[in-house]
């Protein structure tokens, strides 16, 4: 067990020399990271701004729709009242 736990800890120190970076490597590593950070974020923005018009377009779709079907129905209405209008006009007419 002392020989296993020897090697961990040996490659882990090992691990460890292998990441000591330069001021400057790191510093080129946190430069990286922001512009991925930066780019992401236009990234998210972008994504955002087509669901966005997606729904928008989804709802001016729907609402078309619904203005369509309300239309239709009117008419239909229109023309049961002229229906019933000239059927109380022929009725009269027959003297009924």
């Amino acid at each position: 067990m002392r020989k296993v736990a020897t090697l961990l800890a040996a490659a882990g120190l090992f691990a460890l020399g292998a990441c000591n970076n330069t001021p400057a490597e790191n510093a080129a590593d946190n430069a990286r990271q922001a512009a991925d950070n930066v780019a992401q974020d236009f990234e998210n923005a972008a994504e955002a701004t087509r669901d966005a018009a997606a729904n928008r377009i989804d709802a001016i779709g729907n609402a078309a729709e619904n203005t369509a079907d309300a239309l239709e129905n009117r008419a239909e209405r229109v023309r049961d009242a002229a229906e019933n209008s000239a059927d109380q006009i022929e009725n009269a007419a027959r003297g009924r």
